[in-house]
């Protein structure tokens, strides 16, 4: 292995020599050096991985002569624990001392990423290397192994290029295209495993899991053995924009209809999370208002709301015909006339400050299948409502409303469950319109306008 990893770091290694399994290949920078490699498929663009002593959730199972991976070095492991350990050296022109072939090897597909790596002399220049490949290489990224931090090529751009020179077997995560344009950083994915429960029961194998960041889905994966699962992300690897890196927020997972109670911040390899998932999506947090969404059967409103993982004080749903409010206050039957939750149907909740924990959460029942593309719940002409956007994350505002058969949706707002700040949408008013987009079941309060 060429540039390995150090202690704790990352780097671009590549593998000189016959087809060999992983770990014997890594196991050259030193054994049990190597804690994590990656690699990108140039076809589906999606990840795969090695983890040391973690089988399971493996699926690199071999490299080939020349094939670049990106690899973490184990904390505990030595600098020194083999001659090939230490980082590439800084590109300067000097002769190579054994004849090459003067090539990049692994060239990206037309629009596609790949991890290339020079086999020539050190310090070509690098839209020379780039050259030797059938396709345009527009932009290249490579990790400084000393301080990790990105070096990046743009093609007829020295202004942004700080990648100016490539050695010999030095390797790259290269993107093809004859279309000048603004692309994605890339990022090393981070691995999220291990078991998954929906509404207390195991997650049945099929169900499809779901990673979103910023409200935009950045991976998924199906179930394949009941009860656990594993996903990378971001995978694939976003080439344009919406981009990993500038979406914002924590984590947010959802197995089928069903929504995480945790909201991990993310971080690149390893990541063992169990998800216990719920029929209630975006629940309120401790002493926060949302708007949450049930899509489990019906079923008594006190049963429903305790799925969320902070118990839910408080809740009120507007009735659409009658424009009367109903409530659920916790521990309070004789004030509450909201009896039950329907599948769809949206709540303004609001979360115990003073409690962490449902204890009901774990014994309620699974959630049904959705339809997608549809608002649900749509207010009459002139009457209010919660409506549920039943489609996919990122979709426009007023696309969204306008899949309401019968009316026309003029007014219509969101509360963000962390900062607790309304958003609005008015239609044929976009200067006073900052709800932009919807996420997926999200809910809001609606107003009808004209009958369609």
């Amino acid at each position: 292995m060429h540039n390995c990893p150090q202690p704790g770091r990352w780097a671009i290694s590549v593998w000189e020599g016959e087809e060999t399994e992983t770990a014997e290949a890594l196991d050259t920078c030193g054994a049990g050096a190597v804690a994590a490699a990656y690699y990108i498929h140039p076809f589906t663009q999606t990840w795969q991985g090695f983890f040391k002593d973690e089988p399971a959730i493996s699926n690199l199972d071999t490299l080939e002569d020349l094939q670049a991976v990106v690899t973490f070095g184990s904390p505990t492991a030595s600098p020194t624990a083999s001659p090939t350990a230490s980082p590439m050296p800084t590109a300067q022109p000097t002769p190579t001392p054994e004849p090459s072939k003067d090539r990049m090897v692994g060239c990206p597909m037309a629009g596609k990423r790949a991890l290339s790596v020079w086999d020539g002399p050190d310090g070509t220049n690098a839209a020379d290397a780039f050259a030797t490949c059938t396709e345009v290489i527009a932009v290249a990224y490579w990790l400084d192994p000393e301080t990790q931090t990105w070096q990046r090529y743009v093609d007829d751009r020295p202004d942004l290029t700080t990648l100016s020179h490539l050695d010999n077997l030095q390797a790259v995560f290269a993107i093809a295209s004859k279309e000048p344009r603004e692309y994605c950083a890339i990022n090393i994915p981070g691995t999220y495993y291990g078991a998954v429960t929906i509404d207390g029961q195991t997650a049945p194998a099929g169900t499809v899991i779901k990673a979103f960041k910023g409200g935009i889905e950045f991976g998924s994966t199906t179930v394949s053995e009941e009860g656990t699962y594993r996903v990378d992300i971001p995978s694939p690897a976003p080439m344009i924009p919406p981009c990993f890196e500038s979406a914002f927020g924590q984590l947010t997972f959802t197995c089928g209809d069903a929504e995480a109670q945790e909201h991990p911040n993310w971080a690149a390899g390893p990541n063992p999370r169990e998800l216990t998932c719920v029929s209630m999506r975006n629940c309120p947090s401790a002493g926060k208002w949302s708007i949450a969404v049930y899509t489990g059967a019906g079923e008594p409103a006190s049963d429903a709301l305790a799925l969320c993982g902070v118990p839910v004080e408080a809740a009120y749903w507007i009735d659409p015909v009658g424009q009367t409010w109903l409530r659920y206050l916790r521990g309070q039957s004789a004030l509450s006339n909201l009896d039950s939750l329907q599948n769809m149907q949206g709540v303004i909740a609001f979360g115990s400050a003073s409690e962490s924990v449902s204890a009901a959460a774990a014994a309620a029942r699974s959630a049904q299948g959705q339809s997608g593309g549809q608002m649900e719940g749509c207010p009459e002409p002139g009457k209010w409502a919660i409506s549920v956007w039943n489609g996919e994350a990122g979709t426009p505002t007023g696309q969204a409303l306008a899949t309401c058969p019968a009316v026309t949706v003029a007014t219509a707002y969101g509360i963000d469950a962390q900062t607790q700040k309304w958003k609005r949408y008015f239609d044929g008013k976009p200067d006073l319109t900052n709800l932009l987009e919807l996420g997926e079941m999200q809910g809001l309060i609606t107003l009808g306008g004209e009958a369609r």
